[in-house]
């Protein structure tokens, strides 16, 4: 006889314009509620009742591998290219969630990346996080996953590059040594649904503005006091923030925010916020 439960870690996703991907957590799925307003019908409990609108998408979160980084094919083209028009690639996503038994894995349609999430401190693998958003959601299947026994070397801290412009609001030193690096990218999805549809899933998925925050921590205290009034940041041109994650090289145009020095019985840590500004030519 089976076992009634299953261990995850036979589980992998297989996305469709990337390739398999080892992750910790991933919890995409299709949920729906049911509603059940309240009104004066001449009983106590609820009786009428409506099946709301289904929404497809969820997460994955892990380990960055080599997979991230994978040369015009990796999560990163996925979550961030987008062609002239702002308009974003989709992707079928296939989940396995266990080996064996029925309702093992299931395929969802059409996904966008709402948010990507890297961060990466040193002397740490780096990590990774991705909200999707997607218009399908296919029935569940049994079976077993098709085996993956190919090694796959994970990025750590040494593999990941920080460097700023001498530029803007940075000033002065920009070798310091850095102590962790994150940065969020933000599409700003929205689910749009159309009257006379034929079925209760997502009509469509619109990309919105981007919007890239982060933060970089280094050691000292760095010259990136900010600007008491705005002829200052006029006068002084866009900063640059230089990221390379194993293959991936990336320049961002920012503004840094004021340096939060912090002092402790250890090494002196200032953290220095940025958010992207003007258009970013990647």
């Amino acid at each position: 006889m089976a076992n009634a439960v299953y261990p995850g870690y036979m589980g992998y996703a297989d996305i469709a314009s990337v390739g398999n991907v080892r992750f910790a957590d991933a919890s995409i799925t299709a949920t729906q509620t049911v509603e059940a307003p309240d009104l004066i019908m001449g009983d106590y409990d609820h009786d009428a009742y409506v099946y709301g609108k289904i929404e497809v998408g969820g997460s994955i979160s892990g380990p960055v591998t080599e997979t991230f980084a994978g040369g015009g094919s990796g999560i990163w083209d996925w979550a961030t290219d987008r062609d002239e028009c702002g308009d974003l690639t989709s992707s079928d996503v296939h989940i396995w969630y266990f080996c064996g038994g029925s309702n093992s894995n299931r395929n969802f349609t059409n996904l966008l990346v709402n948010n990507l999430n890297f961060s990466c401190a040193a002397g740490d693998i780096a990590q990774f996080s991705i909200d999707v958003m997607g218009t399908g959601a296919g029935a569940w299947a049994g079976g077993n996953p098709p085996p993956i026994q190919t090694a796959e070397k994970l990025i750590t801290w040494d593999k990941v590059g920080v460097s700023v412009s001498p530029q803007g609001e940075w000033t002065g030193d920009t070798d310091l040594p850095f102590s962790n690096f994150d940065f969020t990218i933000a599409n700003n999805l929205e689910m749009v649904y159309s009257l006379g549809q034929a079925d209760l899933f997502p009509y469509d998925i619109v990309p919105g503005l981007r919007t890239i925050t982060g933060s970089v921590s280094v050691f000292g205290t760095p010259q990136s006091n900010g600007f008491d009034n705005y002829d200052a940041y006029e006068a002084n041109p866009i900063g640059t923030i230089t990221f390379n994650i194993d293959t991936i090289t990336v320049v961002a145009s920012v503004r840094f925010h004021r340096v939060e020095p912090a002092s402790s019985v250890g090494p002196v840590i200032s953290t220095v916020g940025f958010t992207g500004v003007g258009h970013q030519n990647w």
